[in-house]
């Protein structure tokens, strides 16, 4: 597999002396040798447990907020059976620590960056302040620490933090640093669902791994990486044994460019029950659950429909290949279930359309450039590479606001989805190319699926903060090459 060139990109050359510096030779240690890559069909499938991440307990509790100290470093941890991949992780570990946290009592997060390149540390579908926000120019240089605060003043939902440093997200998310950030609330406790073992976080990535366990990462001119071997948890393939009970999971779709389409292999039905931004009004009954990267889902699967001895397998429904199966659930025991899915589950507090309100255009598209050769392909919002020193739009606090997304591609062929993301705001999808959204987007969102020719047109208010966020491409490799834009709130 080609790897992609060691050398700096002239912006983050340039970024990097601005902000005091820090030599391209520790830029270039970042990189893997190229070697033979290990061949997807010879790593065992459905044999390794799944593990579940480790939840971080808080360094200090005071009576007003929880203090926790993370610290950014590289370990060796054994993915693949009998090898060891250098990752880089929170707390060395990958995926990175759950992180719990209670609404409205605020988180301060003190991160140390013992990497050999810069980061930035970025709570996905979080409401905080631009300055806790990881804006990708806000970058944690090698040796240095940065405290992030958040307030947590919005509804219990499934997050993620990840790293969002400018230039150098795919391959600082590929390698590691990645993890979920679950906000819990009164009213969501309140409810019957499946609590404790039986409430389980789901990271789901591919990876593509060379002959000696590293990891090879190529961006595949700047169109995305797409792994060989399929991870949950950061374990390739795993198997979960499960009793006759329901049980809860959050589905996170944490890979650089894979699109998923998630079903249960005897297209058995599935239960959704919240979205990016938290619960939905009501339970919905699907069969298949797209997610694009970045998109998170809460769902039910009652395994009590099945005799012990069954297996049944998590699959991405839109390759027929060997990355087809995704893991497996194995029905090992009978247990009886006190956990129930209320007809009612939340009130979301939805968002009123303006009767008269003129929406904001945002265009994705791909541009080319003979001055970025050998790879000409520059990915832009309206237009306009990303520059952290301009902004492209003000938006008042407090206002509701109609925007709208649009995948345009001028050849095809250069084309490609757009998985859309906002900083700071959760929003309404209203329509989807004119008509309704589909059933699995009707709550809370942070990220939409674009596909090419797509229009999706989304209610939002940004409340609580003013200052500059941003939005962007969630294919990381087209966010690494220009496809973000910054608004401020003012």
């Amino acid at each position: 597999m080609r790897k992609e060139t060691d050398a700096m990109t002239r912006r983050t050359a340039l970024r990097l002396t601005v902000l005091g510096g820090a030599s391209m030779a520790a830029r270039a240690r970042i990189s893997t040798p190229a070697t033979a890559s290990t061949r997807a069909d010879a790593i065992p499938r459905f044999t390794l447990p799944l593990k579940l991440p480790a939840v971080l307990e808080p360094t200090v509790r005071t009576p007003t907020q929880d203090e926790y100290t993370i610290v950014q470093r590289e370990a060796a941890q054994e993915i693949l059976p009998g090898r060891l991949t250098k990752i880089w992780g929170y707390q060395g570990m990958f995926p990175g620590p759950t992180l719990r946290v209670r609404r409205n009592r605020p988180v301060v997060i003190r991160h140390t960056n013992q990497l050999s390149t810069h980061t930035a540390v970025h709570v996905h579908g979080g409401v905080n302040p631009p300055d806790s926000d990881g804006f990708a120019a806000d970058m944690v240089m090698p040796g240095a620490s940065r405290t992030y605060t958040h307030p947590n003043r919005q509804r219990a939902a499934t997050l993620w933090y990840h790293d969002h440093a400018m230039d150098m997200t795919g391959e600082n998310v590929l390698r590691g640093l990645a993890g979920f950030y679950i906000v819990e609330d009164d009213e969501e406790q309140s409810l019957p669902l499946p609590r404790g073992p039986f409430d389980v976080p789901l990271l789901i990535q591919d990876r593509t791994f060379n002959a000696d366990g590293s990891f090879a990462y190529d961006t595949v001119r700047h169109m995305g990486f797409e792994g060989e071997v399929m991870l949950v948890n950061g374990v390739p393939w795993p198997k979960m044994e499960v009793s006759t009970r329901k049980y809860r999971f959050r589905l996170l779709n944490g890979s650089n460019a894979r699109l998923l389409r998630l079903a249960l292999g005897n297209t058995e039905p599935i239960t959704l029950i919240g979205t990016d931004g938290g619960l939905l009004p009501a339970p919905v009954t699907i069969t298949t659950l797209p997610l694009a990267m970045a998109e998170r889902a809460e769902v039910i699967v009652d395994f009590s429909r099945y005799a012990v001895g069954t297996q049944v397998f998590l699959t991405n429904a839109l390759v027929k290949s060997p990355l087809t199966p995704i893991m497996r659930f194995d029905v090992v025991k009978r247990e009886t279930d006190d956990a129930q899915i209320p007809a009612r589950l939340s009130d979301p507090g939805f968002l009123k359309r303006p009767k008269t309100a003129t929406a904001r255009t945002w265009t994705f598209r791909p541009t080319f450039s003979l001055h970025d050769l050998p790879t000409p392909i520059v990915w832009t919002v309206n237009g306009k590479r990303f520059d952290p020193n301009r902004c492209d739009a003000t938006v008042p606090l407090g206002d509701v606001e109609l925007w709208r997304f649009r995948n345009e591609a001028p050849v095809r062929f250069v084309g490609s989805p757009h998985p859309t993301h906002v900083h700071l705001a959760h929003f309404q999808i209203l329509e989807r190319n004119g008509k309704a959204p589909l059933i699995h987007e009707r709550g809370w969102k942070d990220t939409v699926a674009l596909d090419i020719g797509e229009e999706v047109l989304v209610l939002l208010r940004c409340e609580q903060f003013r200052g500059r966020y941003m939005l962007h491409c969630h294919n990381l490799e087209h966010e690494d090459h220009a496809m973000m834009t910054r608004f401020d709130v003012t």
